[in-house]
């Protein structure tokens, strides 16, 4: 659980690390304009690298019930990339 709830929340902050430093507007404007352009699900597929260290970080240190739970939560992320793909 704690493993996806990491997942989701750096996700999120890479998503909005991204947006504050490419986006000349406020976050919630960068998302709708990106949303328009049919651009939000490559933000999120951006934002979700920030996973990457910490999930390596869980193997390591032999947290496999993180890093299951880290998986988990990016298998939906692909999900939804993939439904924003085609909408």
């Amino acid at each position: 659980m704690l493993g996806g709830l990491s997942a989701f929340v750096l996700t999120f902050l890479g998503m909005t690390l991204f947006t504050l430093y490419f986006s000349q507007g406020g976050i919630v404007e960068s998302f709708e304009v990106l949303y328009a352009e049919k651009k939000l699900g490559a933000l999120m597929s951006l934002g979700a690298l920030l996973n990457l260290p910490v999930f390596f970080y869980f193997l390591r240190f032999r947290r496999y019930e993180m890093a299951y739970g880290m998986v988990g939560i990016l298998m939906l992320l692909a999900g939804v990339v993939a439904f924003l793909k085609f909408l």
